[in-house]
């Protein structure tokens, strides 16, 4: 199954910050792939869930650490 998600979703992952626009569940067996456009560099990846993080979020209490 495909989701897309709007709107995107600003994370980290192990390639640098972006945005998260679509999820693809493969099944109960599989990690979620998150479709990830980076910031940086524009390239559009497609990255493991154990690899993305969220952005912090003032409003919703996700602060730095």
């Amino acid at each position: 199954m495909i989701n897309r998600l709007e709107p995107p979703i600003p994370v980290y992952t192990s390639k640098g910050a972006g945005y998260a626009f679509m999820v693809i569940d493969y099944s109960f067996e599989h990690d979620l792939i998150w479709v990830v456009g980076l910031d940086d560099s524009g390239e559009i990846w497609c990255i493991p869930n154990r690899e993305i993080k969220l952005q912090e979020n003032w409003t919703a209490g996700r602060r730095k650490k």
